[in-house]
């Protein structure tokens, strides 16, 4: 079965030489030779046959974890992010029919991870039948950019692009998600990317609350249908600022008495019985942690993972 090699129970120092090197997954060391590759990463003979041992491990249980299909379509069947510090979260991957939610400051790669996702999901062979719609709000998931991501035809073919900027076009795509595994029944995988940016448009500003709760109300359902239908969503948004007073209750300039940094859609658009919420937590340039805001048992809530931004690269992986 294929893995993230961020998986493995390799040292920090192999594990950056494989990924700098453009190895990600198991897979990708198929037909690899552990001398060959000492010495064209520069590292000792021993670490390239541990490495290669445990990629014939985890291949050899392959079969045991992915036959027969029925069983491959289990309540319990895990989908990993390919980030390795949020797999560890989350015990191995989202759980199907899951809503993952991830947000970070401005500049943290927040839809980056939800488009490697994308990228690992279309090239499982478990899920090689499924769709999956990504909506952009901001321009960056545009057919060049997945095209970069996914360079096989056959998989771009199933990924469906859907953009949308204002809140009136939110609306509409809220209004046809409930409905969207019946007109695409082969769907597996909803990304919703920087679900937020709508709602800071200009014409947002004249929504009254009951109306952002209305919507907020029909995203929740719309959410849940599609989950409820074994369909796995992520979202992410941007950390915005939050002032509060000094009893915590909100507050404005003229009132508040400290701010926080919080999630600008805030959690009542989530249902909370499948969703994990996880922010991405900067420490310093090239390393940080994630920690789970809320999840579905709370004895999960509060865990983190550190990462780290290995050189030349964007998204994070694990320092051990």
């Amino acid at each position: 079965m294929d893995r993230p090699l961020t998986s493995l129970s390799v040292p920090p120092s192999t594990l950056k030489a494989l990924l700098r090197a453009g190895f990600e997954t198991t897979n990708d060391l198929e037909g690899q030779d552990a001398e060959q590759l000492s010495k064209e990463l520069s590292i000792p003979l021993s670490a390239t046959q541990e490495v290669l041992t445990q990629r014939r491990s985890t291949h050899a249980a392959g079969p045991i974890l992915t036959q027969p299909a029925s069983k491959a379509r289990a309540s319990d069947e895990r989908i990993p992010t390919y980030c390795g510090p949020i797999d560890k979260l989350l015990g191995g991957g989202l759980a199907r029919g899951s809503v993952l939610e991830i947000s970070g400051p401005p500049g943290t790669p927040k839809s980056g991870i939800a488009m490697g996702m994308v990228r690992r999901f279309v090239h499982c062979s478990d899920w090689e039948d499924e769709e999956v719609v990504f909506v952009d709000t901001q321009n960056m998931a545009t057919p060049a950019a997945l095209k970069k991501a996914i360079p096989n035809e056959a998989a771009q073919r199933r990924v469906l692009l859907h953009s949308l900027h204002t809140v009136t076009e939110l609306i509409c795509f809220v209004h046809a998600m409930s409905r969207m595994k019946k007109t695409r029944p082969k769907l597996g995988l909803v990304v919703l990317s920087d679900l937020h940016f709508p709602l800071q448009s200009t014409s947002s500003r004249k929504l009254s609350i009951p109306q952002k709760n209305a919507i907020f109300d029909g995203l929740k359902k719309a959410i849940a249908t599609l989950s409820s239908s074994k369909v796995t969503i992520i979202t992410t948004t941007q950390l915005g600022t939050k002032l509060l007073a000094a009893d915590g209750s909100p507050a404005n300039f003229d009132t508040g008495a400290r701010a926080i940094m919080a999630p600008h859609m805030g959690t009542t658009y989530l249902p909370a019985s499948n969703s994990y919420r996880i922010i991405m937590w900067p420490r310093a340039k090239d390393s940080g942690v994630f920690k789970i805001l809320t999840a579905p048992s709370r004895k999960d809530a509060g865990k983190e993972e550190p990462y780290l931004i290995p050189p030349r690269r964007v998204l994070p992986v694990s320092p051990s």
